[in-house]
């Protein structure tokens, strides 16, 4: 069975079982003796003295050499091995003595009994105290100072008094009555010196064990005086082995709770009887003395001021301290509300909090009064995490919260629901004054600034429920969640406010988003190609992918019935990839130059290592980059970051990049001048048709300032191809061309010439 602490193998060790078989043996003999009278030499039972004492060096050498004991160990109880042979040697002593030796011996014996009780108490003198506080070190020696006053009181009544008995006051009964007082004393101090040290080497129990061994050598060596036989019958006989016992014992508790893992010594705690025990000591010697006339009355009622005094004192301090503890745990208390009820991050009120003061103002309001709530998820955050780091993804929500705190009142609660998601309750602010809240956090929010040393815009998406005292507080955070993955869903970074029915369009779209798994899984997708054309030579140059569902129910379909699912639930990524390798498989075909163009979405061109995913497809079909080209809105184009660099890598790879839908988003000359496109298309919206072409003149223009290409798209008449064609447009797409047909179609027409009418 191994050791532990509740089950102790003490007697497994012969030393330790030594010591107890002649403690045994020294206790019964010195027993015998009180009644009997002596029946041997005094040598005999000092000879005894020096028989439990060797064993117990032995366990203390087991300590000392012990691996598992700590530096601090190993010297305490080296230095115990020094003062117990110490001990050895008085007890040598007094056999030559009591053998008639010299007479010399017996002085020498007390020196070296004093010199070895010095050399024991130095290690329990320097052990600290467990308080750390000044306050707590000033209760403790208070708690100290009434435990000694109160056991000098007892030694100095019934023991050192006695030296003065006859009234002569001597130089050696002085010097006896000092060194009793002495020693009493030293063994009561070190005793409460253990039971209040805050170490971390000694064990529990060894350590206790160590001050019952010093209380046991000093106060019993000071007692030794009452013993009726004095000087034949010295006590000394029975006080130094079972303080060598103890010793012994604490050595091998020490070993034993080491081996088994038991906690080490620790702080106790702040209440204390020992003033307690004090004064009810002296309270018993007041009565015993005004029962019995015991003597030394006077004395017993100084010491009993002095501890009355002491003990108010250490309660002072004592009252003083509760209220301390008492401000600290009100501190404790506001911080662990704090915690609980808000982001540690940037200090928002979290979830918890903000939707117990949902509640609340619904409960509270009237039902004239307006609540509105705003839960706002921040675009593509996890690609900053993933691109930048988490400590520069921490930084920037801090940069959010910071915004958003100053956008909106201090009335208004902001909160971090968790992640990228964030919330704003408006209370008693209309409609309007939302919007223009909302407005603001969102210029803020794509103003540039400098996070954790990086430059960085933030576009977010907001979901608005507008709702009246009496309202559920949970439909409106739900409702607020389903208009936020609306205005989502669009990826303009706008707001969206709820209206009734959103529900069924979520749910329409997650089981379109699950039918969508499958198409792609089964090859349902297929690729349709629309040709671009020369202008004014009707030459087809390329064409134009567009992906198509043929759904085993419901026919082919357009991408307006699945893109939203497929940009709503992250398929865009594995479909984008799909209709890439599709595509370019597809153009490897092609008889001429011609170059195939790949709509990309915004995710796509933000995931790490799309230009190796390029590259990949490029290399499985056998295309050349260069007649790959990659469209890309202006909203994509202004993201920055990773998108910019994934720019750059396709430029690297020699694909060609044309900007799509030009005019309708953000377009300036910076980004014509920063984005490395080659080619623009004018957004079919600003086709001439019969109106100003004052845009599509523009466009032109500005494409040819920067050397980029120029194509229009949505050409449906004759007329909007010439006028294109004075504008000074290169090439076009349209139905005026041809509508989009199967990859078969395109390769039957790629040798024919469209001609412009």
């Amino acid at each position: 069975m191994p050791d532990t602490p509740g089950r102790l193998p003490l007697f497994a060790d012969r030393a330790f079982s030594a010591v107890t078989a002649l403690l045994i043996v020294n206790v019964s003999a010195f027993a015998l003796q009180e009644h009997l009278g002596r029946l041997w030499p005094d040598a005999v039972n000092w000879l005894l003295v020096v028989a439990v004492i060797i064993p117990t060096l032995v366990l203390c050498r087991r300590v000392q050499t012990d691996p598992a004991s700590t530096p601090v160990v190993r010297r305490y109880w080296l230095t115990v091995r020094i003062g117990t042979s110490l001990f050895v040697v008085v007890a040598g002593l007094r056999i030559l003595f009591e053998v008639g030796a010299g007479a010399w011996l017996l002085p020498v014996s007390v020196v070296l009994h004093l010199l070895g009780g010095i050399v024991l108490t130095g290690p329990l003198v320097g052990l600290p105290f467990s308080a750390r506080s000044r306050a707590r070190k000033v209760g403790v020696w208070l708690d100290l100072g009434t435990l000694t006053s109160a056991a000098g009181l007892l030694i100095w009544h019934f023991v050192a008094s006695g030296q003065f008995a006859d009234g002569r006051v001597t130089g050696p009964r002085v010097l006896a009555a000092a060194v009793i007082m002495g020693a009493g004393l030293n063994g009561v101090y070190l005793a409460a010196k253990v039971v209040l040290a805050g170490v971390d080497s000694f064990t529990r129990r060894g350590l206790h064990w160590i001050g019952a061994s010093a209380l046991i050598g000093g106060l019993g060596s000071a007692i030794s005086f009452l013993h009726p036989h004095q000087p034949d019958g010295n006590l000394l006989v029975l006080v130094l082995p079972c303080a060598a016992y103890a010793a012994a014992l604490g050595a091998r508790m020490q070993v034993v709770d080491t081996a088994a893992g038991a906690r080490p010594q620790r702080a106790p705690r702040g209440y204390s009887l020992m003033p307690y025990v004090a004064i009810g000591t002296v309270d018993a010697m007041v009565a015993y003395d005004n029962i019995w006339g015991a003597g030394n009355g006077l004395l017993i009622d100084a010491v009993a001021v002095v501890l009355t005094t002491i003990v108010v004192i250490r309660q002072l301090i004592a009252f003083r301290q509760n209220d301390a503890l008492l401000a600290r745990i009100g501190l404790q208390e506001k911080r662990f509300r704090y915690e609980a009820t808000h982001d540690m991050l940037t200090g928002l009120a979290n979830r918890s909090l903000f939707t117990e003061r949902v509640t609340a103002a619904v409960s509270a309001a009237r039902p004239d009064t307006l609540i509105s709530i705003v839960l706002i998820d921040l675009d593509d955050f996890k690609l900053v995490n993933d691109t930048l780091g988490h400590a520069t993804g921490d930084a920037l929500l801090v940069h959010v919260a910071e915004r958003m705190r100053e956008a909106v009142r201090s009335a208004d609660t902001v909160a971090r629901l968790g992640g990228d998601e964030f919330a704003i309750l408006f209370e008693g602010v209309d409609g309007a004054d939302v919007e223009l809240a909302l407005t603001r956090i969102a210029a803020a929010l794509v103003e540039p600034a400098l996070v954790d040393g990086e430059p960085m815009t933030v576009r977010a998406s907001f979901g608005v429920v507008d709702g009246r005292g009496g309202d559920d507080a949970g439909d409106l955070l739900r409702q607020a969640d389903i208009a936020m993955y609306e205005a989502k869903d669009r990826g303009d970074g706008g707001y969206e406010r709820y209206r009734p029915g959103m529900e069924a369009r979520g749910a329409e779209n997650s089981r379109r988003a699950a039918a969508l798994r499958v198409a792609l899984l089964e090859d349902q997708l297929v690729v349709h190609f629309q040709p671009v054309v020369t202008l004014p030579g009707g030459r087809i140059t390329g064409a134009e992918a567009l992906v198509r569902w043929q759904h085993p129910t419901e026919g082919l379909l357009g991408p307006g019935a699945f893109i939203e699912a497929a940009e709503q639930t992250g398929l865009i990524v594995p479909l984008g990839a799909w209709v890439l390798r599709a595509a370019t498989r597809e153009a490897a075909t092609w008889p001429g130059e011609q170059s195939v163009s790949v709509n990309v979405s915004a995710r796509q061109l933000r995931e790490p290592g799309f230009p190796s995913l390029v590259a990949a497809a490029l290399t499985e079909s056998g295309l050349p980059a260069r007649r790959l080209t990659v469209e890309i809105t202006e909203s994509v184009a202004v993201g920055g970051g990773a998108t910019m660099e994934n720019l750059r890598g396709l430029r690297d790879l020699g694909v060609r990049l044309s900007l799509d839908d030009f005019g309708t988003g953000a377009s300036t000359l910076t980004l014509l001048a920063t984005c490395p496109v080659h080619q623009i298309k004018l957004d079919r919206s600003f086709v001439p048709d019969g109106r100003p072409d004052a845009i599509a003149d523009a466009v032109a223009q500005m494409a040819r300032a920067f050397g980029l290409e120029a194509v229009a798209e949505g050409v449906e008449t004759a007329e909007q191809a010439t006028r294109l064609t004075r504008l000074g447009y290169e090439k076009a797409q349209g139905f005026h061309f041809a509508r989009p047909m199967p990859a078969a179609d395109l390769r039957a027409r790629l040798t024919t010439t469209v001609a412009v009418p």
